[in-house]
C-alpha cells in the first residue's frame, strides 16, 4: 500500500501545518483507489513520513469528518467514495422503495421481533401506559453489504401481532401495512438529531462507541392515529438527507 505514496514527503521546514500537508498527500493518495480500498494504518504513516501519531489522526480524522474515508472498528480505515443521499426526511415510503429507486444493493437482517412491554416514550405514542405490551421489531438495514441504519419499531399489538409472522427481512413493513391489514400510512413526523453511537448501536453498525450518528425518531400516522413509531439510528459517516423548504405565503 505505501509503494503508491514512494516519493511523497512532508516539508518540516515550512509553516504549513503537517496534518495538513498529510491530508493533502491522502487526498491524492485516494484518488487512486477504488471505494472500499483500505488504506495504511496510522503506524504505518507515522513511520512512513517521520511524523507523530496525533498528526496522522488528525488528517485522518479530517478525512473521516468528510466523508473520504470510513472506519471500521478491528478492520482499519477504508476509501469511501460518496455518502448516501436520503430523501427519508422528504417522503413516506420505505427504505426498500428508496434503496431500490437509487439502484442500491440492499439487504436486510432482523435483531430482534417480539411482543415487548412499551417504553416510557412508545406508550406516550400510543396513549397506553408504560409496560403494556406492543410489537417490537429491530432491523439492520445495509447497502453494498455495509451496514448503515439500525431501526427500531413498535406497532400496536391489539392490530399488528401477526407481523411477527412475516419473513420482516424481505418485505417492507409498509407493504405487509397495506396487502395485510388494509392500512394506508398518511403522514408522518420526524425528528433529527446528532448523537454519539452507543455500545449497541456501535457494535451494530461496525462502528466505535462515541462515533457519530444521525438519529431520527418517526411517527407514522393512519388519519390521526398512530400506527408506526421508528428509532433510527444512521452512521453518521456514511449518511446525508436531503431537505426541501419553502417560504411561508409564497407560492411556487
Amino acid at each position: 500500500m505505501l509503494k503508491a505514496l514512494a516519493g511523497k514527503s512532508i516539508d518540516k521546514s515550512i509553516p504549513i501545518p503537517l496534518y495538513f500537508q498529510l491530508k493533502e498527500i491522502l487526498m491524492g493518495y485516494l484518488e487512486t483507489l477504488e471505494d472500499g480500498d483500505i488504506i495504511p494504518t496510522e503506524v504505518e504513516l507515522c513511520e512512513h513520513f517521520d511524523i507523530s501519531r496525533p498528526t496522522v489522526r488528525q488528517a485522518i480524522n479530517e478525512l473521516v469528518n468528510e466523508g473520504h474515508i470510513v472506519r471500521r472498528k478491528g478492520k482499519g480505515s477504508f476509501v469511501s467514495r460518496q455518502k448516501i443521499s436520503q430523501d427519508f426526511l422528504l417522503v413516506l415510503e420505505s427504505f426498500n422503495t428508496e434503496m431500490r429507486n437509487k439502484g442500491f444493493e440492499y439487504d436486510t437482517s432482523l435483531v430482534s421481533a417480539k411482543l415487548r412491554g412499551a417504553t416510557a416514550a412508545a406508550a406516550e405514542i400510543f396513549g397506553i401506559e408504560a409496560g403494556d405490551e406492543l410489537v417490537f421489531i429491530s432491523r439492520l438495514r445495509s447497502i453494498n453489504n455495509e451496514p448503515i441504519v439500525l431501526v427500531n419499531t413498535w406497532l400496536p399489538a391489539d392490530r399488528f401481532a401477526p407481523i411477527l409472522d412475516f419473513n420482516l427481512e424481505t418485505e417492507s413493513l409498509y407493504t405487509i401495512f397495506e396487502r395485510e391489514f388494509d392500512c394506508v400510512l398518511t403522514n408522518t413526523k420526524r425528528w433529527l438529531e446528532a448523537r454519539l453511537a452507543g455500545d449497541f448501536e456501535a457494535e451494530k453498525l461496525d462502528i466505535s462507541p462515541g462515533d457519530p450518528i444521525q438519529y431520527i425518531e418517526t411517527v407514522a400516522t393512519e388519519g390521526v392515529n398512530p400506527v408506526e413509531f421508528s428509532l433510527a439510528y444512521y452512521r453518521g459517516d456514511r449518511n446525508r438527507f436531503a431537505l426541501q423548504v419553502a417560504r411561508r405565503g409564497v407560492r411556487v
